[in-house]
């Protein structure tokens, strides 16, 4: 991608962002949007929500309208959440601190209480209603519910006193990575007009509960479902800026990440739970700015602001 299209990117990011487009411009794309969405009814987008969705009422209020609106033109969304904010809230008025590896929260039990109870309970309650509100059906469920979702425990290594060459392996505690999806229950689900709302807990294999991240949770639900489209929502845009490029192979990413050209280690953890959907499900993933109202149909546009990965490009 040559400089100037990168720059056009940009602009039009901005153009959204601060509500700049024209009528002309929002016709054009109305039109584009009619046109391409007829090739995605019966397909399943599986979608993740960000934290500033859900703590932005102005977002969060064109999010559940525009996933309404994908199940009325007969595209199935499939929405996966965190609530890493709601958790740290919580957490703050229970008195009960937080430390953090390598941006991994270490979790005790108490601690998994409380996320669970905040992710299953108050989250994913909030984007449910939300949904119903605005004139959609949503069903709230978490990986626990009918098998959805076996995780395992992970560990992480730590670099002693700044060392290169000591590391020091951590026992996370109730922090897990998917090892299997159940998707009979979103099956089920999707021959319904009910919208599944998906908080990222695991199960693991003797009753144990797990923390896991949404990104990857989203992309273990992409592939057993086999999604046509993963859609991350970023935070910031800076995650976008960081990849370097709007539309990218998993081959030219791959050697980025390799090489060390992305640095970061929840982006990179981010990237590889794309190249494992698009790999798997021969699909595309996409990562958007959450903070640009209605990017969704976006990406019913050739031209979209989004991170575009697939196979081949």
């Amino acid at each position: 991608m040559n400089f100037s299209s990168l720059q056009d990117k940009k602009m039009k990011s901005s153009e959204f962002l601060n509500g700049e487009v024209s009528f002309k411009q929002k016709a054009e794309i109305l039109l584009e949007v009619l046109s391409n969405i007829p090739s995605f009814v019966g397909e399943t987008f599986v979608i993740k929500c960000s934290g500033v969705i859900i703590s932005n009422e102005t977002l969060f209020n064109t999010f559940v309208h525009n996933i309404v609106l994908l199940k009325q033109l007969g595209i199935n969304p499939v929405i996966v959440h965190d609530g890493e904010c709601e958790i740290d809230s919580v957490l703050k008025i229970l008195g009960m601190s937080s430390k953090f590896v390598n941006d991994i929260r270490l979790t005790d039990r108490d601690t998994m209480k409380i996320i669970e109870m905040v992710l299953c309970g108050s989250v994913n309650k909030k984007i449910v209603q939300r949904i119903s509100s605005v004139g959609g059906s949503a069903i709230g469920l978490c990986g626990k519910d009918g098998n959805l979702i076996k995780a395992e425990k992970i560990s992480t290594t730590l670099r002693e006193n700044g060392s290169n060459n000591i590391e020091k392996i951590l026992d996370m505690g109730f922090i897990g990575v998917p090892t299997e999806v159940n998707p009979d229950i979103l099956f089920f689900v999707e021959e319904s007009d009910f919208i599944p709302v998906i908080a990222p807990i695991g199960h693991g294999r003797n009753g144990e509960t797990y923390h896991v991240n949404a990104d990857s949770a989203a992309s273990a639900i992409a592939i057993a479902v086999s999604a046509s489209k993963m859609i991350i929502f970023s935070d910031t845009g800076d995650e976008i800026d960081k990849i370097g490029g709007r539309r990218i192979s998993i081959k030219n990413l791959n050697a980025s990440i390799n090489c060390g050209k992305i640095k970061g280690e929840r982006l990179v953890e981010k990237l590889i739970a794309c190249t494992k959907m698009v790999e798997e499900c021969a699909g595309t993933a996409h990562i958007v700015d959450g903070r640009i109202p209605n990017v969704m149909i976006d990406l019913f546009t050739e031209n979209n602001s989004s991170v575009s990965i697939a196979n081949d490009l």
